[in-house]
């Protein structure tokens, strides 16, 4: 593979980060679920990368053009929490702010930093692209990495699983009461990530989200952000629009179905 070429558009200091990484594969869950949450946290880009090898393009974000691959970075927002005035009015006040009635533990705050693609790399350029990636997240000071991906499923129920590089990796994902894929195949820029994190002791986890093999699934990328807020202190997002979204893409393929019967049934009953 070619060098990849980056392109750093801002520098920034950040707190401890956790990298979440997403890339196409079955349902294009990682693509999905990385855009929506650099989107929903509204961080920057603070860098993009390419190479001769991979299908070019641009992705236009407020009208900036970036390359294929985008890195986003920044500290992850406080939870705000909605109150009522006296009025009626709704309004939104920092956590900090609210009294609350019973003591929680507090939470070390970290940064994150998102690497996403509409793009897969080639089989024979994987291997490469992903070392490369994770050694960039890590000169960026992130200790532990998250791929996220999708595994080919027709199964209406959702059951996201996770796989692990080491010990420390495994507990976390116990802690937040992933189910551990302990046998099987890990494809892509997550299965690197993995092996190669077992050699160099590497805390990286993959969660897996069983998706649908035939079209862009959001509702299983929305599933996979549940598990990912309880591996990132103070992540949260909600995945409504992603429910939402793949409501409107069911009715799409029903109405063509539907037309398709039509057609059926005219040409043949």
């Amino acid at each position: 593979m070619s060098a990849p070429k980056y392109f750093w558009y801002e520098q920034k200091e950040l707190k401890d980060p956790i990298a979440v990484i997403g890339f196409p594969s079955i349902g294009l869950v990682g693509s999905i679920a990385t855009s929506f949450l650099a989107r929903e946290l509204k961080l920057q880009v603070v860098g993009g990368i390419t190479y001769p090898d991979i299908q070019q393009y641009t992705i236009l974000q407020n009208g900036n053009a970036y390359p294929p691959i985008r890195i986003y970075a920044g500290p992850i927002p406080r939870m705000r929490k909605k109150s009522k005035s006296a009025e009626g009015e709704v309004k939104e006040e920092s956590a900090q702010e609210t009294v609350e009635e019973k003591p929680k533990k507090r939470v070390k705050s970290r940064d994150i930093i998102i690497v996403t693609s509409e793009v897969a790399p080639k089989p024979e350029f994987t291997y490469d692209l992903a070392l490369d990636i994770m050694e960039q997240v890590k000169e960026m000071g992130a200790n532990d990495i998250i791929f996220l991906d999708g595994i080919a499923s027709n199964e209406p129920a959702v059951q996201i699983m996770g796989a692990y590089s080491n010990d420390a990796a495994k507990a976390k994902l116990e802690d937040a009461g992933v189910r551990l894929m302990e046998e099987g195949i890990i494809r892509g820029m997550s299965g690197v990530g993995l092996y190669q994190s077992r050699y160099d002791g590497t805390n990286t986890i993959c969660l897996i989200s069983p998706a649908n093999p035939q079209l862009p699934d959001p509702r299983a990328a929305a599933e996979i952000l549940n598990p990912l807020k309880q591996l990132i202190p103070r992540l949260n997002v909600d995945p409504t629009p992603l429910y939402h979204e793949a409501e409107d893409l069911d009715n799409r393929v029903r109405v063509q179905q539907n037309q398709q019967n039509m057609i059926n049934q005219n040409l043949y009953g």
